[in-house]
């Protein structure tokens, strides 16, 4: 994600009589996007400027006559609140036509629009969004608690979909791990610079993207067929099938741990060892002892844990 990134909406409803941009194009801080009728509220501002100079006038001419005792202070006084009302209808106008005048609000690259002149545009209604141009960009993404040991400042390497890598820096870090996924998120920065400026659109926002963290130490872990793992209220497990003393399959339970599941795999941090015999296809069926034929294609019903 940009590290600026804005969707701009209208506050007020209108006509639109100017669009100020292209699609996809680059706009500067300031300049006005989208232009909604104004001539009644520049019509009344034009009433009100002049209403503030008679007022301005009425207030310098009581004030003078008060001097003399010409006049009353509570002539005066009204004449001041004149102004007053009059000069806070201007600022409620200005307001307005502000509001109907929808500008950058820093430089940036536009996002697609079907604007035309003319057309009506319902308030909040989103014209686009504006990312801006920087020479870096977020990445958000989420690690298992097990990585929550990971601080300000460390490096990890993002890959997009094209393969072109690089090295960002984390720069912040949830304060709490969610409590449906055990996961947390974290953000880093991928910077770039004259030599890597050409790799920057192959990172762009909301684009798919790997990441790899650099972990304590080495950890060996075991890799299972995703369809192999049960979970009841008691936990995560896998049937294992193991020779009873005539030779025959029988089910056993095993409670296991998993770390995070990729596609159709998932990864087991502890529970198993190496060789045991895994039910995959089909252990949906089995129960604790339950007597196990297992077919002649064992790679689809049964997975053994190998180094």
């Amino acid at each position: 994600m940009p590290t600026r990134s804005i969707d701009i909406r209208n506050e007020l409803e209108g006509v639109i009589t100017k669009v100020g941009f292209k699609s996809g194009g680059i706009v500067e801080q300031g300049d006005i996007l989208v232009q909604l009728d104004i001539s009644n509220e520049l019509a009344q501002l034009e009433a009100i400027e002049a209403e503030i100079q008679i007022a301005n006038l009425d207030v310098n001419r009581f004030g003078e006559l008060l001097k003399s005792r010409a006049s009353s202070k509570d002539q005066y006084d009204r004449a001041k609140a004149q102004l007053a009302v009059a000069e806070a209808r201007e600022k409620e106008l200005r307001a307005t036509i502000a509001k109907k005048t929808l500008k950058a609000p820093f430089s940036g690259k536009a996002g697609l629009h079907r604007l035309e002149v003319g057309s009506f545009l319902p308030a909040s209604t989103v014209i686009t969004r504006v990312n801006g141009l920087a020479n870096e960009v977020w990445i958000d993404f989420q690690v298992p608690q097990e990585y929550a040991y990971l601080s300000e400042g460390t490096q990890v390497t993002v890959t997009s979909a094209s393969q072109l890598s690089g090295e960002a820096s984390v720069i912040a870090l949830a304060q709490e791990i969610s409590t449906t996924s055990r996961n947390m998120m974290v953000r880093a920065e991928l910077r770039f610079d004259e030599e890597t400026q050409n790799k920057q659109v192959h990172f762009k926002p909301g684009s798919l993207v790997s990441i790899d963290i650099p972990i304590e130490q080495v950890e060996s872990v075991i890799i299972l067929p995703t369809l192999a793992i049960r979970y009841d209220a008691f936990g995560t497990y896998v049937y294992t099938l193991n020779k009873d003393d005539s030779g025959s399959y029988r089910a056993t339970r095993k409670p296991i741990e998993t770390i995070t599941q990729e596609s159709n795999q998932t990864v087991v941090k502890s529970g198993l060892s190496y060789g045991d015999l895994i039910a995959t296809m089909g252990s949906y069926k089995l129960r604790e002892g339950m007597l196990v034929n297992i077919a002649e294609n064992t790679s689809l019903n049964a997975a053994r844990v190998s180094q």
